[in-house]
């Protein structure tokens, strides 16, 4: 069987795949909580909740609350991570090589991600300040947020390549269905929130355990 192709276009999810940000989402949302009385979750229990935006985050972090506390949960959670998302917020160990080996290839690179747009795109532009990553597209409204395949469609006619040569790298079934509802391939990281048996039962079928394993996987 011949080799296949490497991608034109891979686009990375953020949290959980290029950084390990819970401590600071964790933060935001258990300072949140406080607020309203609540007992602060655990890092371990926030993990099961992340990757579908601040709104999906708050609703499981109090779920047995009236909306109209959920809605203010929702702002003070968002107050107070753009205050504070990046005290504790680091690239996983290796990443930084794997962007500046895969972005060396000649290969296009993008972000997609439910974390807001506007922290997003700092967070990048602090860890990657020399423009590794052309596209950068965050949560901006809940009908666009992943799975949607919209934005990725979008990211992929931007950057002037078909979606068939497009990859999404990400750490939770969010990220694989994505993919699926796109057409394009998918790379599942296991380092991320989410463990393989998830991954797998979402529809992951190709993995990596370490972000240098990423390039060789992709064909680079």
């Amino acid at each position: 069987m011949p080799a296949r192709k490497p991608p034109a276009l891979c686009v990375f999810d953020l949290d959980g795949t290029l950084i390990d940000s819970l401590r600071d989402i964790a933060n935001a949302v258990n300072a949140s909580l406080a607020l309203f009385g609540r007992t602060p979750w655990p890092l371990e229990a926030v993990q099961t909740m992340v990757g579908e935006g601040v709104p999906v985050l708050c609703r499981r972090a109090m779920p047995d609350a009236p909306e109209s506390d959920v809605q203010r949960l929702i702002e003070l959670t968002r107050g107070r991570y753009r205050a504070f998302a990046m005290e504790h917020t680091r690239p996983y160990l290796g990443i930084k090589e794997m962007v500046q080996r895969l972005a060396a290839t000649g290969a296009k690179l993008g972000v997609l991600t439910n974390k807001p747009h506007g922290i997003s795109c700092r967070i990048v532009r602090a860890l990657w300040p020399n423009g590794e990553f052309a596209q950068v597209e965050g949560y901006v409204r809940e009908a666009a947020r992943k799975p949607n395949a919209g934005t990725l469609l979008r990211m992929a006619e931007t950057a002037g390549v078909s979606i068939g040569e497009t990859v999404l790298i990400g750490d939770t079934p969010t990220d694989v269905k994505t993919a699926a509802n796109a057409g394009s391939r998918v790379l599942a990281v296991t380092w991320g929130f989410r463990g393989r048996a998830e991954l797998e039962a979402a529809g992951a079928r190709e993995f990596v355990d370490r972000p240098e394993e990423i390039p060789a996987a992709l064909g680079y």
